[in-house]
């Protein structure tokens, strides 16, 4: 194996330290002994059909993932990486947790496949890391304008509480995904990276055609009209952009003093 690149090494040590200390249960959430918080029957309709595509979509194994994460460690000598990408896999797991126990608790059932999951999962069968990547974070990033209008489309303490925790673990997720991406394009010149990104978006805006045309019963519910969707959506993809291109720069200064 290489030898390690300090920052990197550094940066996911921290990562690991941060996911292990932000776990949570289901349970801490939604326990046993909680009495059942039933949605009406106007919520369930805009909501029911949602949730079950978004707890199947956090479902994923990650195994593909992990198995390209722990290449890449192999490629750059940073040993500590898997463990945090293991730690970020579990944790999306514990929202689609979450979301079942939800589910259960109303009556929803889970859905064994959709259009929708089957699709991202091929894409990401056949990427490589830099790719899996991007498309985890447009899911992630779409996933910010749904959980706060999920949490407005509805009075249920229980379904608020379950969104307030998701969207503040979100927001971490996509700082770990401009830590990792500004890792993958180190030492690309600014056309390459231009092009990816440029490449990036369009993915994104087409994905929210397909999330809102599957989706738009709880956004209009709460409030959202397409447009303020994809406002909010790109708003969120332009932090994860500048967050990586800052992490870059950051990298390249710590090298030069290390020098």
């Amino acid at each position: 194996m290489l030898q390690p690149d300090p920052l990197s090494a550094a940066v996911s040590n921290c990562w690991s330290s941060y996911f292990r200390s932000n776990a949570w249960s289901p349970e801490d959430l939604i326990p046993d002994s909680a009495a059942p918080d039933q949605l009406t029957p106007e919520e369930l309709h805009a909501i029911a059909p949602s949730i079950q595509q978004f707890q199947l979509g956090e479902n994923a194994q990650g195994r593909r993932l992990l198995n390209r994460g722990r290449a890449f460690a192999e490629s750059t000598g940073d040993a500590q990486f898997p463990e945090a990408l293991t730690l970020f896999i579990r944790e999306e797991q514990r929202h689609s947790a979450t979301l079942l126990r939800f589910m259960d608790q109303q009556g929803i059932p889970p859905l064994p496949s959709h259009w929708v999951d089957g699709i991202f999962r091929r894409v990401r069968l056949l990427a490589g890391l830099e790719l899996c990547l991007r498309v985890l974070a447009a899911a992630e990033i779409i996933a910010v304008p749904y959980y706060r209008a999920l949490s407005r489309a509805s009075a249920s303490p229980v379904l608020r509480a379950i969104c307030h925790r998701v969207l503040k673990d979100e927001a971490m997720h996509l700082q770990f995904q401009a830590s990792m991406m500004s890792r993958i394009e180190a030492g690309r010149s600014n056309l390459p990276r231009f092009i990816a990104w440029r490449a990036h978006r369009l993915f994104l805006v087409g994905t929210c055609v397909v999330v809102w045309s599957e989706h738009a019963p709880v956004f209009r519910a709460a409030g959202y009209t397409f447009h303020r969707f994809i406002l909010e959506t790109l708003s969120e993809f332009h932090a994860l952009e500048c967050r990586a291109c800052g992490v870059a720069v950051q990298r390249l200064v710590f090298r030069d003093s290390a020098t």
